[in-house]
């Protein structure tokens, strides 16, 4: 991996998706390890331990207006949901659990930018209302909801919303089934400073982003459901074998990071040549003069006469 790489990776729109540091810089700076590694994020909100009211608290906060009622009391659906996706956990993971009302949860983390991000959230979704389904001609379809929530660390979105959260509608908004429930937040754009803190999403969208930056617990934290997400991701307290792994979660991180960012450029170096050369037959073909098209696109003269070879000109 490189010593010294700074990514900053670009969407269709424009937008930066993703940022990364160094691992070493990494790894001598922080107090805390980064909540959104898998290991450091299960631990944080795992359902079955007293971290669940972080959990409880920040999918309350997100899902706010989108669920007929308050999550209560959570845990994990079973063994093989908890221990997440079988998908590269440097570019996804999730949780999956089931509260009091017997509401289903998927909760993902996606790192890496990931295209139809919404169409694979609805498959997704819609496979565990699949599996909901019993034999028989008895079977009335009746289901619990699946409420998907996806935390990403790039925009997918063109507005400077952070937070959308959709369910199955009518044309004029109005609810026809909580069958299914999404919320998807793009925490790039969730710019709040610490001292404009005010509601509980604030300070859970906050900690999962910047807790890895921090030296100290923040006072806006102090007495609140979040401070145990301090104790708990407090470097000092974590055993040896979690720092090991936490170490290599987070160089795994910034060694996708780059590997994605050189897949990036490649296909920007790429774009761009197709996009000169068609620039130069545009203008080979009104007979703009070669030193014009090598000065306006950036080819070499040996580039734009192969060009005027292949439009049959001589």
């Amino acid at each position: 991996m490189e010593n010294n790489i700074v990514v900053e990776i670009k969407n269709n729109h424009g937008e930066m998706i993703g940022e990364a540091k160094t691992f070493e810089e990494f790894k001598g700076a922080g107090v805390f390890a980064d909540l959104l590694l898998d290991r450091t994020f299960k631990k944080a909100f795992n359902p079955d331990t007293q971290n669940k009211v972080c959990l409880i608290a920040l999918l309350n906060a997100v899902l706010e207006g989108e669920i007929a009622s308050p999550i209560v009391d959570v845990q994990s659906r079973n063994k093989e949901y908890s221990d997440g996706s079988n998908e590269n956990r440097t570019s996804v993971f999730d949780l999956h659990c089931i509260d009091s009302a017997q509401r289903r949860f998927i909760i993902e983390v996606q790192i890496l930018f990931q295209e139809n991000i919404v169409n694979r959230s609805i498959y997704y979704a819609s496979q565990t209302i699949i599996a909901q389904g019993q034999r028989g001609k008895k079977y009335n379809y009746e289901l619990s909801p699946v409420v998907t929530v996806v935390f990403m660390e790039f925009n997918v979105f063109a507005d400077d919303r952070y937070i959308r959260r959709a369910k199955l509608r009518e044309v004029n908004g109005a609810s026809i089934s909580d069958a299914l429930n999404f919320a998807f937040v793009e925490l790039p754009k969730f710019n709040k400073p610490l001292d404009e803190l005010e509601t509980t999403l604030d300070k859970g969208l906050y900690a999962l982003k910047n807790m890895k930056n921090m030296t100290q617990m923040p006072k806006q934290y102090v007495n609140t459901v979040f401070e145990l997400l301090f104790s708990t991701a407090k470097l000092a307290k974590l055993s040896k074998e979690e720092q090991k792994m936490i170490d290599e979660a987070q160089k795994a991180k910034w060694d996708e990071y780059a590997i994605h960012k050189a897949a990036v450029d490649s296909g920007l170096r790429q774009g761009g040549i197709l996009k000169a050369r068609k620039i130069a037959e545009k203008m080979l073909l009104k007979n703009e003069p070669i030193d014009k098209i090598i000065d306006f696109t950036e080819l070499s003269e040996a580039d734009v006469l192969a060009i005027k070879a292949s439009l049959g000109q001589s």
